[in-house]
C-alpha cells in the first residue's frame, strides 16, 4: 500500500493574515490598489501577494489576454485562505462565497468601490471608517446589500451609504433602489445613514436629483458623478434640494457633512 505524502503546511504570518483579511473584507483587489489601502510599496505587496498564491491560500486571476486588455492581475481568497479563515475565529457567512463565478465586469464593479473608499478617505482624513458589504449584517441593510458604508469615526460624524449608478441604468431601477432606502429608514429603530448617490454621467446624475428633489425620506442625499469623483476635487457634491435642473450646470458644489445636524 502506497504511504500519503503528508500536505505542506505552512505558517502564516501577522502580515498574511492581514492580507488575508483584507481580501475577506474587499472580496478581490489588485496590487496597486492594495498597496494604496495599506499605504506601503507596491513592490512589497507584490511579493507578499505572490508568496499567499504559492503557498496556496489566495487564487491570482491573470492569463495572456489580460495584458491586451489593459487588466492588471487580481486576487481573492482562495478555498485554504478560507478554511484558514474560518478554522481562526473569522466564521462568517461571507467566507462561503465561490469566486471563481464571478464575471470581469462583477469584479471591476468590487474595484471600482474600492478606488471611491480611497478617494474618499484622501477628501476626509481620519473622519471616517470604510466598511465593505462583506462586513455589515445584511439584515440591517436593504438587498442587495449596499457595497460601501463609510461610518464617522464619532459620534458627532454622520455614516452614509455609497450608491452607484452606471450609465444608462434605468430610472426605475434608481427609483425602486432609493424608495427601499427610504422603506428601511422609516422601519428603522437608529439614525439612517446619509446617501451618496454617484452617477455615471451628467444625464444620470440629472435624473436622481429629479427624481429626489422633492423627495422626504430621513436622511440627506448627496449626488455627483464618476468623472467628478475621481478628478480628486473635494467640493464636488450637490444636495438635490437645493438644484434647479435648468441652473444645473451652474450649480455651486460642496463637500460632505461631517458634523450631525442638530
Amino acid at each position: 500500500m502506497r504511504s500519503q505524502e503528508p500536505k505542506t503546511r505552512y505558517h502564516i504570518s501577522k502580515s498574511q493574515i492581514e492580507l488575508m483579511l483584507y481580501l475577506l473584507k474587499y472580496r478581490f483587489i489588485n496590487s496597486d490598489l492594495l498597496a494604496e489601502v495599506l499605504k506601503k510599496d507596491r513592490s512589497t505587496i507584490y511579493e507578499r501577494l505572490s508568496v499567499l498564491v504559492k503557498q496556496g491560500y489566495i487564487a491570482k486571476q491573470y492569463d495572456s489576454t489580460f495584458r491586451l486588455r489593459g487588466r492588471s492581475a487580481t486576487y481573492c481568497l482562495a478555498p485554504a485562505g478560507i478554511r484558514y479563515l474560518k478554522h481562526h475565529d473569522y466564521e462568517r457567512t461571507q467566507l462561503h462565497y465561490k469566486n471563481k463565478n464571478f464575471t470581469d465586469e462583477q469584479i471591476d464593479i468590487q474595484l471600482l468601490y474600492i478606488k471611491i473608499w480611497l478617494i474618499l478617505r484622501q477628501h476626509y482624513p481620519d473622519k471616517f471608517y470604510g466598511y465593505t458589504k462583506y462586513q455589515l449584517n445584511p439584515s440591517d441593510y436593504i438587498k442587495p446589500t449596499p457595497h460601501l458604508k463609510l461610518e464617522g469615526k464619532t459620534n458627532k460624524i454622520p455614516d452614509y451609504l455609497v450608491e452607484v449608478f452606471p450609465a444608462f441604468t434605468m430610472s426605475w431601477r434608481i427609483r425602486k433602489r432609493i424608495n427601499m432606502h427610504c422603506e428601511m429608514a422609516n422601519d428603522s429603530e437608529f439614525t439612517y445613514p446619509h446617501l451618496l448617490l454617484i452617477a455615471g454621467n451628467i444625464s444620470t446624475e440629472k435624473r436622481i436629483i429629479k427624481m429626489t428633489a422633492d423627495l422626504y425620506a430621513g436622511f440627506d442625499i448627496f449626488t455627483t458623478s464618476l468623472d467628478r469623483l475621481i478628478s480628486g476635487e473635494n467640493d464636488i457634491w450637490l444636495r438635490p434640494e437645493d438644484v434647479y435642473l435648468d441652473e444645473y450646470e451652474e450649480s455651486v458644489r460642496g463637500g460632505l457633512s461631517t458634523e450631525l445636524s442638530v
